[in-house]
């Protein structure tokens, strides 16, 4: 039976796992740099991807494996780490050991039994920033719904729907439940190469399935809010994305590279004509990150990477064993 102490546990559990695993992949990406690897971005991004995965499901598989397991012995983290100290292969104080096994359980009573303003405070900051956060992500699939409305259609192929809009500066790329959507500026069929970059670009994001990724994490920014890692995770993988989308262009379409950073600084340049400050982002993935002022300085640094890897026009080779050999350990 699930109980709510249950779910809070899960809860934790998934929070927890989302920082180590955010540590952990910022250091893989450490030694990588240091190795000369930092070019691999795909491998990372498919890394980061797949351990955001196994942290988001870990609550449901270890419950499934709970209810399956029946009686016998019984699958349990702890009594493995209680086997092996006393194997000796574990080099550790009793009451180390004992800190170490307890500090989960001992955490999670001490929320649970918080009581009085302090417990009513921490539950109602919560509650306020999942609201806060929900409101914020419904508004954002309302404008998009919008977006779309306001557009019209332009080229049709199956469930792909190429779109042209007169009230938008930046090309982007999203999806319905059955439909999928490139959506341009109408401004942009004056240049033929700029529109052939951005239908490039956006089409290899719908082939890396980047935006039921973009959506996905979206869904979860209102229960993952108050977590840093979140944020890290989500900014690190926008970037990966970008550059690792940028490089897969290139490889299959071969565009030159001077035209594709012009057409990514006239875009960019485009949007910043309509100031955007504060203003409620759409889940979408569009061919240059525009950011209100606040964070102004973030959409540069990420345009100014992706036309330094363009530049430098590294290719990524042995992606796949990259990948194996950092998710093995």
């Amino acid at each position: 039976m699930i109980t709510a102490s249950t779910l809070f546990n899960a809860y934790i559990d998934i929070n927890a796992l989302l920082l180590f695993s955010c540590a952990l992949c910022f250091l893989i990406a450490f030694m990588l740099r240091a190795f000369g690897l930092s070019h691999t971005v795909t491998a990372q991004l498919h890394l980061m991807r797949a351990m955001f995965l196994a942290v988001i499901l870990s609550p449901i598989f270890a419950a499934a494996v709970t209810f399956f397991q029946g009686p016998g012995p019984s699958l349990n983290l702890s009594e493995f780490v209680v086997a092996q100290y006393l194997q000796g292969r574990l080099d550790m104080q009793p009451a180390a050991l004992e800190e170490l096994l307890g500090w989960r359980g001992r955490f999670a009573a001490e929320v649970m039994a918080i009581g009085g303003p302090i417990g009513a405070l921490i539950a109602a900051g919560l509650l306020l920033g999942f609201l806060l956060f929900s409101a914020r992500l419904v508004v954002s699939f309302l404008k998009l719904r919008r977006m779309i409305a306001e557009s019209f259609v332009w080229r049709r192929f199956g469930r792909l729907e190429l779109r042209l809009s007169d009230t938008i500066t930046v090309p982007f790329s999203t999806r319905s439940l059955t439909r999928r959507y490139v959506v341009l500026p109408s401004s942009m069929l004056g240049n033929f190469d700029d529109l052939k970059i951005a239908l490039g670009h956006e089409l290899q994001h719908l082939r890396q399935h980047d935006v039921e990724w973009e959506i996905g994490l979206e869904m979860l920014r209102p229960v993952l809010f108050w977590n840093p890692a979140f944020h890290l995770w989500k900014h690190r993988v926008e970037r990966l994305r970008e550059l690792s989308c940028d490089r897969s262009v290139m490889a299959r379409r071969g565009y030159d590279v001077a035209a594709y950073c012009r057409c990514l600084l006239r875009v960019c340049h485009n949007s910043l004509k309509k100031p955007r400050l504060f203003a409620v982002e759409a889940p979408v993935v569009a061919l240059v990150r525009i950011e209100n002022r606040l964070f102004a300085e973030r959409s540069a640094d990420l345009l100014r990477g992706r036309l330094l890897s363009l530049i430098e026009g590294k290719a990524e080779r042995h992606s796949r064993a990259i990948l194996a050999l950092t998710m093995m350990p």
